[in-house]
């Protein structure tokens, strides 16, 4: 079974939660904190990250601004 994250529409109760398929396209999941089977899927983004294709090791996505002294993404 998959896991969801959803926010319900009544309460705002953010949540993941493990349910099957059929039971999240027939809105049969209920809010763990308020019972209501109004849950919204809450969309979030990923980190992308540019290979380099010579070394194979990741490259950093700001080194045109940050250079490599101080970037954050440095191993």
């Amino acid at each position: 079974m998959p896991f969801y994250d959803l926010r319900c529409v009544d309460c705002s109760h953010e949540d993941n939660i493990k349910a099957t398929m059929a039971e999240k396209s027939e809105s049969r999941i209920p809010c763990p904190k308020c019972g209501s089977t109004s849950m919204e899927t809450v969309y979030t983004s990923a980190p992308a990250y540019i290979m380099n294709t010579g070394s194979g090791a990741p490259a950093c996505p700001s080194s045109r601004s940050c250079g490599n002294g101080g970037c954050r993404f440095a191993g």
